[in-house]
């Protein structure tokens, strides 16, 4: 049986203040259907962030956290094909776009993780710090390819 970890331990505090998450998520959906993004193509997108060009789905389960102070922890379990074929890449890299203010005018903001290690199984442990805009409106975050050079494409997104 997988041992499910909490993310207490994780919390972090400031001056013994904790600090606020800003989303937690249990459920992630898979790119499939139309949000697939032909091979090529540059639609459609969910906050200027192509889907993957193939069906991909979630065997067990993909949950985390993200803090105000941009903390972001996640564990993917069994992010592979929508076929069911192995996982074919060897880094996930993560995603959190938010709605911010510009100017007087509201922007997307996107900031992406290093890559982290992951297999044919589909598991990554995912712990960063990222830099977030402030104000951060509306969070989202991604599951990302794990190359930069091959550039962003989303396989999964928090909601169901």
């Amino acid at each position: 049986m997988l041992a499910m970890p909490s993310f207490a331990e994780d919390h972090p505090k400031t001056d013994s203040i904790e600090v606020p998450e800003i989303l937690r998520f249990n459920s992630m959906y898979a790119v499939d259907g139309a949000f697939l993004t032909p091979d090529g193509a540059t639609e459609p997108t969910i906050r200027d962030i192509v889907g993957d060009y193939q069906s991909w789905k979630i065997n067990k389960f993909i949950k985390g956290v993200l803090f105000s102070d941009g903390k972001l922890i996640i564990q993917v379990r069994g992010l592979i094909f929508g076929n069911n074929d192995p996982n074919d890449e060897t880094q996930f890299r993560a995603l959190v776009s938010c709605l911010t203010n510009d100017n007087g005018l509201i922007v997307t903001k996107n900031v992406i993780t290093a890559p982290f290690p992951t297999g044919p199984e589909g598991n990554a442990n995912i712990k960063a710090h990222l830099q977030l805009p402030r104000p951060c409106v509306a969070p989202i975050v991604m599951i990302l390819n794990g190359n930069p050079l091959d550039g962003n494409a989303w396989f999964a997104v928090s909601g169901f």
